[in-house]
């Protein structure tokens, strides 16, 4: 039996111009042509190789993974014609239509340092709440607005000073080394009454994640306050799947 989210292996052939057509079902070895499912009996729809590789990086969330990881994951097996395993066809087709969903653009690959890695050692996560002092940014931009010079006085030009910031102080303060923490996300908020920025970063040490606040954050122009908050368990990024 022909599973209806089986990888094109078995189920695939070369139409009139030269293209492999992926279509759920199987292929008729006499005719070329796409024979309706068995259990149904009914015409088959086509879904492209593409589509169920998104559904299965969809399902395999909170995991997060590299090729390799991502062509042993379980969501994807269970795309295979048996529903439970790839066979080495459908192996191959998976990982060439992943391949074409990266070089597109479709699917992006990023380079991140893994935080409980023994090079690293920034297993925990924090996060800073920003207020923004908004009566002193709105007189700001409205001197700013005579002469438009500079940058605009904005929360966005915030973000990137607190960013720009960031890197001195990293450098400054490496930890026998290594890095004193990462930052993972800087946010603009909307519709919150408590804070108008979020800031996420890796750490090892506690008192790095209150230091980097107090003289990275804190000392940002417009910036009312912070409130430091640690992660108690986080699922998604940044916690990527082991190396193997």
């Amino acid at each position: 039996m022909t599973s209806g989210n089986a990888f094109p292996g078995p189920a695939c052939y070369i139409d009139d111009t030269g293209r492999p057509q992926t279509h759920f079902g199987a292929v008729d070895k006499d005719t070329g042509s796409i024979m309706a499912n068995r259990d149904k009996g009914a015409p088959v729809r086509a879904t492209g190789a593409s589509e169920r590789i998104l559904r299965a990086l969809a399902a395999e969330f909170p995991q997060l993974h590299d090729r390799q990881s991502f062509l042993e994951s379980a969501s994807l097996h269970r795309l295979s014609e048996d529903g439970e395993h790839l066979g080495e066809q459908e192996r191959q087709a998976a990982a060439r239509a992943l391949t074409r969903l990266i070089s597109d653009g479709t699917i992006s690959e990023v380079l991140w340092p893994r935080g409980h890695s023994d090079k690293v050692q920034l297993p925990e996560q924090g996060m800073i709440a920003v207020s923004v002092d908004l009566g002193s940014l709105r007189e700001e931009r409205l001197a700013w607005e005579g002469s438009r010079e500079g940058a605009e006085p904005s929360q966005e030009r915030i973000v990137t000073e607190i960013i720009a910031r960031s890197r001195g102080w990293i450098e400054e303060n490496l930890d026998n080394g290594k890095l004193p923490l990462l930052l993972t996300n800087a946010s603009i908020i909307h519709g919150s009454n408590a804070f108008d920025i979020l800031i996420s970063a890796s750490y090892r040490n506690p008192y790095n994640l209150l230091r980097y606040t107090r003289e990275v954050v804190q000392v940002v122009n417009h910036v009312a306050g912070t409130h430091t908050m640690l992660v108690a368990q986080s699922y998604g990024f940044p916690n990527f799947a082991s190396p193997r």
